[in-house]
């Protein structure tokens, strides 16, 4: 016998224990009612089953299940389809897992734009069944951190249906936690992350999740030990906030002490010299945070970061807390679990001890993982990794290896340009590994079970299937392999490879450091390389003419593919070649090559040849404004206003920068009469060097003097 799902379906909520439905529990029935009605006809199978009444979707609790897993049954007597949870997240993942499974909505549906194709009906044999698994890492989440372009950009208008398609995503891919923002921008959001069933953690420069002290006590500059008794007013009233609305609040606390401008507390408090008296200090605080939580709640999962400073504090045995605290180590920003550069000082040093190193200490680890950063240097944000998903599995596998299972925070940022790196993330932390797909694997030169970049390339033709198509996924999948060999590396090393701050930042302090007059080393341009303005200028110039030609190559073959797929009819996959990949290699194309030009017209400003740079700086600004225009010209349906506040980056500022060289280079070479120029470009040959009248007409604007430049020149 068979059971019969169509969209007159119903999901309910029958538990002989519980009778109200649990509120996590309400969101994901939402869902999958939306799912049902999205893919099945609400009319029932006209030809020939239609004696099948809809069946039922019931839901309820199955205590007997391990925390947070569920079973999917088929009861074809009663009609019904049961979905029996553990728990309120059990019971979500398994609502999660009949739309994955059995309708066809992919975790990142939404942000792919991908739609099921459309089913009349969808019949169940009474032996269908899904089951859960236990997961490799207990708390897993994201940090959705530097969320710029969600904080402007709503679905429909609303903010919190931004967020909770977020948190719905997030809790599709089996994630568990949430850092539900940015600092104190986290603090909306709790509320919305709590009802959906999520975990919510604390950002580090928020522990806890308390008000800052200069927020609390403006105008006081914080003490330690003076303003303990403040410090501990804000931790505990953080602590109740959190506590107060349920018997299990659900929160994995963040203890540790950062200054007011997530900076190290010594310099509000720069009493504070040695090593040793800053150990004690930050030692003393997190203890009593620690004795808190334990008053509240005594069950509580504990964490902290071992980030920047405290990581430095923590392997010289200065740093000491209980160890059932989870230890949370930090990649560098770049993929990899190394002590993060911090401006021109890069150590290189692992962060991460392994399971067998004698420094490693009691008690459970986590990780805190970029698949974006924001440096101001050469870090993703806008675009997708530019490291190798190879490289960044053997990373993640390595973690799991050496004892990291305990809690995992990725950094997703706005969601919509990583959801290739989440994707491949989420099944590690589902598995321990990636999954095998069904489809033909691109072919690989290595077999066997440590095969990594054959399970990647199964990995990337599986996702290209489930979001751009069967048809076009072995195309699409080669087009994400030639965007990772694309990336141009800034050393030598897999995780240094420049993301697409490089090519909006170095020229930014290229033409700043021009304009401020001093021409000798570049301070902002050490970490990259030590030595004259000119040298460094050369080395950006160099790395940035070596991805463009790589980048011109990408862009023509996403189009080449997007046609391909238009001739086919396919216009879903033709859209989302040029929204996903297709407008990182046009960021990257246009960006790399106004840091050429402008690299360009700075070495010719140094030579006072201020007519070529100027134009050249020209040149370099219709780049960087053509990279704005890429993203804007990718919003469509929902997604109108989606790239409007890319303020971090902000391509468009790199374009305004090379405005005021224009000026500033008008103003060198044509100042202080501004009639040379003019003359030359927009008069007769024969007039240009009579000088009766300096001029007959308004000067022109930069831009106006600009265009008659290419008119001459681009013939």
């Amino acid at each position: 016998m068979s059971v019969i799902l169509n969209g007159s379906s119903h999901v309910v909520w029958r538990d002989e224990t519980v009778s109200q439905t649990p509120v996590a529990v309400t969101y994901a029935i939402e869902d999958l009612t939306h799912d049902v009605r999205t893919v099945c006809d609400q009319l029932g199978d006209v030809n020939g089953s239609d004696s099948h009444s809809p069946a039922e979707i019931v839901v309820r609790y199955d205590r007997s299940l391990a925390v947070e897993q569920y079973q999917v049954t088929v009861d074809s007597v009663a009609n019904e389809v049961i979905v029996a949870g553990a728990d309120d997240l059990g019971c979500v993942y398994g609502l999660y897992a009949i739309s994955r499974e059995w309708l066809g909505f992919e975790d990142f549906w939404f942000w792919n734009d991908q739609r099921p194709d459309y089913a009349h009906m969808i019949e169940l044999p009474d032996d269908a069944q899904l089951e859960s698994k236990p997961a490799a890492v207990r708390y897993r989440g994201w940090f959705v951190n530097d969320e710029i372009l969600l904080m402007e950009w709503n679905i429909r208008n609303d903010n919190e249906l931004t967020w909770r398609m977020v948190f719905a995503t997030l809790l599709r891919c089996g994630g568990n936690l949430v850092i539900p923002g940015s600092g104190q921008n986290e603090e909306p959001h709790w509320g919305l992350a709590h009802r959906m069933g999520l975990y919510v953690n604390q950002h580090h420069a928020t522990p806890l999740g308390a008000r800052l002290f200069s927020e609390a006590y403006p105008g006081v500059k914080p003490r330690w030990p003076e303003d303990r008794d403040k410090y501990e007013a804000l931790w505990s009233e953080a602590i109740s906030q959190r506590c107060a609305s349920a018997d299990d609040p659900k929160v994995v606390w963040t203890i540790g002490l950062r200054g007011n401008s997530d900076g190290a507390f010594w310099n509000d408090d720069q009493r504070y010299k040695t090593d040793e008296d800053r150990g004690r200090v930050l030692s003393e605080a997190m203890r009593d945070e620690y004795d808190l939580i334990r008053a509240a709640d005594p069950n509580a999962p504990i964490s902290t970061y071992l980030y920047s400073e405290a990581l430095e504090l923590y392997r010289k045995g200065l740093l000491t807390f209980p160890d059932d605290v989870i230890k949370i180590w930090a990649d560098n920003g770049y993929g990899r679990m190394m002590v993060r550069r911090n401006g021109n000082w890069d150590p290189r040093e692992p962060a991460m001890p392994r399971r067998d190193d004698p420094a490693a200490r009691p008690g459970a680890n986590g990780i805190y993982y970029h698949v974006s950063f924001y440096d101001l240097q050469a870090a993703n944000h806008i675009t997708p990794m530019p490291e190798s998903p190879d490289e960044v599995t053997r990373e993640l596998g390595e973690v799991l290896a050496n004892g990291g299972d305990s809690l995992w925070i990725i950094n997703c940022s706005n969601v919509k340009p990583h959801t290739v790196a989440l994707d491949l993330v989420a099944r590690l932390w589902r598995d321990g590994r990636l999954n095998s797909s069904n489809c033909t694997v691109i072919q690989s030169d290595q077999t066997g079970a440590n095969d990594i970049p054959g399970q990647v390339d199964a990995f990337l033709v599986d996702y290209c299937c489930r979001y751009y198509g069967e048809q076009s996924a072995q195309s699409v999948a080669r087009l994400w392999r030639e965007y990772w060999d694309a990336a141009e590396p800034f050393g030598d090393a897999w995780d240094q490879r420049c993301g697409e701050q490089f090519y909006v930042y170095m020229p930014r302090m290229i033409a700043t450091h021009y304009l401020s007059g001093d021409h000798g080393e570049e301070d902002d341009l050490k970490w990259l390389v030590r030595g004259s303005f000119t040298e460094q200028i050369a080395t950006v110039q160099r790395i940035a003419d070596a991805a463009l030609s790589r980048y011109a190559q990408l862009a023509r073959d996403c189009e080449r593919a997007a046609l391909d797929a238009e001739d086919r009819g396919d216009i879903h996959a033709a859209r989302l070649i040029r929204d996903s990949i297709g407008l990182a290699a046009q960021i990257y194309r246009e960006c790399a090559q106004g840091t050429t030009l402008l690299c360009t017209a700075v070495n010719e400003a140094l030579a006072d040849d201020f007519l070529h740079a100027f134009y050249h700086a020209g040149l370099a600004r219709e780049r960087f404004t053509a990279g704005d225009k890429a993203m804007r010209n990718r919003e469509h349906g929902v997604w109108i206003g989606y790239w409007a506040n890319d303020c971090e980056v902000d391509v468009k500022f790199s374009a305004q920068v090379c405005a005021a060289l224009m000026a500033y280079l008008r103003n060198r070479g044509d100042g202080p009469h501004y009639y040379r120029w003019q003359h030359v470009f927009n008069y007769a040959e024969q007039w240009r060097d009579v000088i009766v009248m300096l001029n007959v007409k308004n000067h022109e604007s930069d831009d106006e003097i600009f265009q008659a430049m290419k008119r001459a020149w681009q013939k």
